[in-house]
């Protein structure tokens, strides 16, 4: 199983984001970092509770796996960016909170129905940031079918070791 195991990660919503234009809103989209990797989810315009639904795989490799996931809200504005927020979660703990509590959660199919998306709340960078609300994500292993999570979390186990 761990030779071509995929994980996925969604960047479904967020909610409840600072307003960044003189609308009283903001035109949100989010940047997912790993490793060198960037990921992009389009932008929503007019909206502080922005839904991407934005869902990407990335290859799990046991001696090459990211130390950290980094999920950046950005405003877009026609000249530039506003920052609206950013969280920072350590890859070993990506599936603590699929079970509804901060610590509670084991690894999944990313389809398994009790694989449940995570609210996490966005941090600023620097006093100065107008920064509020939350950001959903969900994570979950990726293929054909739908395993036992025990299965699942052994494998994890293994690769975080």
């Amino acid at each position: 199983m761990a030779s071509n195991l995929k994980l996925r990660i969604g960047v479904l919503a967020a909610r409840q984001l600072a307003a960044a234009d003189k609308s009283g809103l903001s035109d949100p989209y989010a940047v997912v970092r790993i490793n060198s990797k960037k990921y992009k989810t389009k932008v929503i315009d007019q909206t502080l509770d922005p839904v991407w639904n934005f869902e990407f795989d990335v290859p799990l490799e046991p001696g090459k796996l990211p130390t950290l996931i980094n999920i950046t809200v950005w405003d877009k504005d026609t000249f530039g960016r506003d920052f609206l927020g950013e969280v920072s979660i350590p890859f070993k703990n990506i599936f603590d909170r699929n079970a509804g509590g901060l610590s509670d959660g084991v690894a999944r199919h990313y389809s398994d129905e009790a694989n449940q998306t995570a609210w996490y709340t966005l941090n600023k960078r620097t006093e100065k940031n107008n920064v509020s609300g939350e950001v959903a994500i969900k994570f979950g292993f990726m293929e054909g079918y739908i395993r036992q999570y025990e299965e699942y979390d052994r494998v994890w186990q293994e690769l975080i070791g």
